[in-house]
């Protein structure tokens, strides 16, 4: 659940429960009493993920809630209508305590300022803002930084440049989506692995251009449960090559998986 009190009014409570039968509740006793006033499941989707609610600075009947798009009440929570800021998946929010048309909001695209109450806002790209899972590099000279940004693409960054800062010339989309493993071919920097989940897994030939899916198994198990898996893939399961073998690339499900032909087969060698 998420919680906030009206700067205005602090009896003035509203409230966004994660349940069945729940949603939007407004109290105006501190909590004594409470009146479910919307039970809209658009603002309470992936509760575990936003159950974020915010009460206006100067507006005691406004109040927002925060998720995939991010929602606006004028009316005490009974009505709210949809929007989004420049990056979707929003989880913070600001509002300005003497002036509730300036906000700055938090999303995973980084962050943004409106001046207008929400109908516009600035850019995200004013600042190197971004979520990397992990990371890794390459054997190549400059050497390379890889890694996946969370709700957004694969890079691969040049550790350095000739011409002083690095700058947005010097990073490119590389293999996989946002949550993914990447594994540069040892032998051949420009061939890249990446993963994502749902056992998305594809291969990036830099030098070419061109990029294909190479996974383990040609199913989507988006929206299955886990007893129609073949195999079982986490959000960011493991992919990386031998140190002892440069051509065997692994690669790991509920089972574990490898292959000698940069995934166009794949042998399973676990027991289980």
């Amino acid at each position: 659940m998420g919680i906030t009190v009206s700067p205005i009014n602090p009896n003035r409570l509203f409230a966004i429960i994660e349940n069945e039968n729940g949603g939007v509740y407004t109290s105006k006793d501190a909590g004594t009493t409470w009146e479910k006033v919307n039970e809209d499941r658009n603002l309470r989707q992936r509760a575990w993920y936003y159950s974020r609610i915010y009460a206006d600075t100067q507006d005691e009947e406004t109040l927002y809630v925060l998720n995939v798009s991010y929602h606006k009440s004028t009316d005490g929570g009974k009505t709210f209508k949809g929007a989004n800021a420049p990056h979707g998946d929003h989880h913070d929010l600001w509002i300005d305590p003497e002036n509730n048309q300036r906000m700055i909001i938090a999303d995973d695209g980084g962050a943004q300022v409106s001046e207008d109450g929400g109908v516009t806002w600035s850019t995200l790209m004013n600042q190197p803002t971004s979520q990397f899972y992990r990371v890794t590099t390459d054997n190549s000279f400059p050497y390379r930084i890889y890694g996946a940004q969370q709700d957004n693409s694969t890079i691969r960054i040049r550790h350095r440049n000739d011409g002083g800062s690095i700058t947005e010339s010097d990073w490119e989309p590389t293999a996989g989506g946002e949550s993914g493993w990447i594994a540069p071919d040892p032998l051949d920097n420009d061939i890249v692995y990446g993963g994502s989940y749902g056992g998305y897994l594809t291969r990036e030939n830099h030098r070419t251009g061109t990029s294909r899916s190479v996974n383990v198994y040609p199913n989507n198990p988006m929206g299955h449960g886990a007893e129609d898996m073949k195999y079982r893939f986490q959000w960011n399961f493991p992919i990386l090559f031998s140190p002892h073998d440069p051509k065997m690339l692994y690669t790991a499900s509920n089972q574990m998986h490898r292959s000698n032909n940069g995934g166009q087969s794949w042998e399973v060698f676990s027991l289980i």
